[in-house]
């Protein structure tokens, strides 16, 4: 569900945005990129685990707002 509901373009927006792919770490160590299989969340793909969270219903925007809020972070 997720592949099918954009998940490529998430993870091509996070590559852009952070400048790291699948496996690395940005150089501030705030961010990790991990691939999984499945968060078995079909009903409200695209689904990402962030932090201890799963957000659902993914899009560039929600995406921003947590990469943002992230960043704000000290």
């Amino acid at each position: 569900s997720c592949m099918l509901r954009g998940s490529k373009v998430m993870q091509s927006h996070i590559e852009n945005r952070l400048g790291i792919k699948p496996g690395q770490t940005t150089s501030d160590g705030k961010f990790t990129f991990s691939l999984v299989e499945c968060l078995g969340s079909c009903g409200s793909a695209p689904c990402v685990s962030w932090n201890d969270d799963y957000v659902e219903n993914l899009n560039i925007e929600k995406l921003d707002a947590l990469i943002e809020k992230e960043l704000s972070c000290k």
